[in-house]
């Protein structure tokens, strides 16, 4: 089995820096069940669930409720955005690090499962790397 170790390169060191900036940062236990819960659910999104998503997304943009809601929700993610400009930038490099993956395991022929696999198994050992790091060089 051949695999993008470029992409999953960056994916690894993108999780793994943003693992040890949340180390530096000394963030409470519930931040870091948040990141899991983000970590596990931008896989399951990628991978296996992204028909559904799609389908959902189509019937959901369909309506006038659903535009305006999602202009909405947009406005207020900026907003967020430029509040938590830090964070924020973390999200898209690792949201961008997980979709070039994605993209090349899907090129590489991966099976949404194994693509699943994979890509939370290189998310939870980067974020494993930085905690680890940061714990040793106590930041």
């Amino acid at each position: 089995m051949k695999l993008p170790w470029l992409a999953l390169g960056l994916l690894l060191l993108g999780y793994t820096t943003f693992s040890w900036f949340l180390y530096a940062a000394h963030v409470t236990w519930i931040a870091w069940v948040a990141v899991l819960a983000f970590t596990l659910a931008e896989a399951l999104l990628l991978t296996t669930f992204s028909k559904g998503v799609r389908t959902l997304i189509r019937s959901w943009l369909t309506s006038d409720v659903g535009y305006f809601t999602t202009i909405i929700c947009a406005a207020f993610l900026v907003v967020l955005a430029l509040v938590w400009v830090r964070i924020f930038s973390y999200v898209v490099m690792i949201l961008a690090a997980e979709l070039l993956a994605r993209l090349e395991l899907q090129q590489w022929q991966q099976s949404r499962w194994q693509s699943f696999v994979i890509l939370s198994l290189v998310s939870f050992t980067g974020l494993g790397l930085g905690l680890g790091i940061g714990y040793l060089f106590r930041v």
